[in-house]
């Protein structure tokens, strides 16, 4: 999609290339087990939200505001580019309503539909009711379409997620900033994009779960097709809700810990969804704050619920084994294997800005002790035995960080400006961030004979400018090269999703059923079959295809669209 603007608005591209950078080591030596950095290069503005838009592209999004590092034309600060993984270079994107904490997901067609915001600042509009699209390109002729007042009403830290029928549910925010949501300003109602009515609905819900209500988790549940639920949290609260009755179809009990979404930020995930169990459908909550206190000690603690029960209870474990800290604002990322990574965060405190009480008096932070060490967990191991520790991060990834999962398997983290304007290193503890990490997790580090996806449902032509059209249920064939002959393929299905403080707004990963695995030229060929509807798997592109042997994935993940 190209962007129409009058001509005194039209913007140059520009392409920012970054020289070679050295590779960052990990503290820990032993890299095959627990994993290693390496600092690619810079984003041009800080990564507050963040989603992988092709194969080798990440759309970044920050907020309206001073940003030295990339300028548009007259003077404007760039809030938004598309950073490109091939080249690590990235090209500055038009953005005329401010961004400020919004929110994502892709609609069937694969535009990604942005929404919500806050105030006019820099000379930037206000971007409440802002409804931003874009469709993803290899080339440099995408970028924004903005249409600053299609929202109902006004929406600041809202929720989004791309429903079974290929619309985006639009959920709940504030109708202006605040630390903390209050009754003057609360917006407990919903919407759809595309719009089913002219004004949104209200939603007892949001006001159950107020104050702490903002950023709420949701969910696609798993069923059959005619099945039209989403998982909700917020606060401690939790339920299963139709968004087609708009009524609740089964209230959950209180989460047990402290409040679990902003501005005591935990981090939710829908478990893998299992063929081998029926697509069987279980959510981790893990983390948050305590309460609003700078020094309050991080939440300690996973919650986890299995919604298949006749009667769903939360069990309760550790976040992380012998962990001197919780975590704060982590992040929660589906590995093709099963397994979920969180990283970035803090021990203590809660989400929002740092501050400084007086001019030139040192910063406040509002969350500190950085959590640098990333956990991996394991939701098939046995309870008490599912948490690893892996090599940290060099880098501080605090407020307004995030990460995605790429499709050769590793993730790519970047962002973190928990300053209201921007703070260079040698201001900050906790500066402005625009560098870029790429984390290779174990899996990638174990010697495993490594495939290469070569034909999917017998196309050749993968990862370009069209994805792969596949259909629910359909059994397709896919080769891969590999030099080995002992093989133990898998297959899973990742979206990975919208993403912005600790919300990883409609992701998952669904594993596949493999069968017939034979010998080709110069692999091996399978069949793999498609999840059985669009409740187990969104609708559209941005869907993965990983191929695993021995639980190591191929060079790199084919990229679908699942069709309705």
């Amino acid at each position: 999609m190209k962007l129409l603007l009058p001509i005194l608005n039209i913007l140059l591209y520009a392409t920012i290339t970054i020289e070679a950078l050295p590779r960052i080591s990990t503290r820990n030596e032993n890299h095959t087990s627990s994993g290693e950095w390496k600092f690619v290069g810079k984003t041009g503005v800080s990564a507050m939200h963040m989603t992988l838009i092709r194969p080798t592209k990440v759309l970044i999004i920050d907020k309206a505001g001073r940003n030295p590092e990339a300028l548009l034309s007259k003077g404007r600060y760039a809030y938004s580019t598309l950073y490109d993984l091939s080249t690590n270079t990235y090209r500055i994107l038009s953005l005329h309503t401010n961004t400020f904490c919004s929110a994502g997901a892709y609609l069937a067609n694969g535009t990604m539909v942005e929404t919500g915001g806050a105030e006019d600042t820099f000379g930037e509009k206000n971007g409440f009711q802002s409804v931003r699209l874009i469709d993803g390109c290899d080339d440099k002729s995408c970028d924004w379409l903005e249409f600053p007042y299609n929202l109902d009403s006004p929406r600041w830290y809202n929720s989004m997620v791309t429903l079974p029928d290929g619309r985006v549910f639009n959920l709940g925010g504030s109708i202006k900033a605040a630390a903390i949501n209050r009754k003057d300003i609360e917006n407990p109602t919903f919407e759809f994009y595309p719009k089913e009515h002219e004004k949104g609905h209200k939603i007892q819900f949001l006001e159950d779960s107020f104050p702490y209500n903002l950023y709420p988790i949701v969910m696609v549940l798993p069923g059959p097709k005619d099945q039209h639920q989403l998982f909700l949290s917020a606060n401690k609260k939790a339920q299963i809700w139709d968004y087609v009755t708009k009524e609740t179809v089964k209230h959950l009990p209180d989460i047990p810990g402290g409040p679990r979404t902003y501005p005591l930020t935990g981090s939710g995930a829908l478990l893998p969804l299992r063929h081998e169990d029926g697509y069987k459908a279980e959510i981790l909550i893990c983390g948050g704050g305590t309460e609003m206190k700078r020094k309050a000690p991080a939440e300690k603690t996973c919650e986890r619920i299995d919604l298949s029960d006749e009667n769903p209870q939360w069990d309760e474990e550790e976040f992380g084994h012998n962990q001197p800290t919780g975590r704060v604002m982590p992040d929660a990322i589906h590995l093709p294997n099963g397994k979920i990574l969180f990283l970035n965060g803090a021990g203590q405190g809660f989400a929002g800005w740092d501050l400084r009480a007086k001019p030139n008096r040192p910063f406040e932070h509002t969350a500190s002790l950085p959590t640098k060490a990333p956990l991996l967990y394991d939701p098939l191991a046995k309870k008490g035995s599912r948490w690893s520790q892996l090599a940290e991060d060099p880098i501080i990834r605090v407020y307004h960080s995030s990460a995605t999962l790429l499709p050769d398997g590793k993730v790519f983290v970047a962002g973190s400006n928990p300053n209201i304007n921007y703070c260079s290193i040698e201001d900050c503890a906790h500066p402005t961030e625009h560098r870029a990490e790429v984390f290779t997790p174990p899996y990638l580090l174990n010697g495993n004979p490594i495939p290469t996806i070569t034909k999917v449902a017998g196309h050749k032509n993968l990862n370009g400018d069209k994805a792969v059209p596949v259909t629910y249920e359909q059994k397709i064939s896919v080769s891969v090269d590999i030099d080995s002959s002992d093989t133990e393929f898998t297959a899973s299905l990742s979206h990975m999703g919208f993403i912005t403080h600790s919300q990883h707004m409609s992701a998952r990963v669904v594993t596949l059923k493999v069968e017939n695995v034979r010998k080709s030229e110069s692999g091996f060929t399978m069949d793999i079959t498609m999840p059985p509807n669009s409740n187990v798997f969104p609708p559209g592109r941005h869907n993965y295809l990983f191929v695993l042997n021995k639980g190591t994935p191929a060079k790199s993940a084919i990229e679908l669209h699942v069709n309705l």
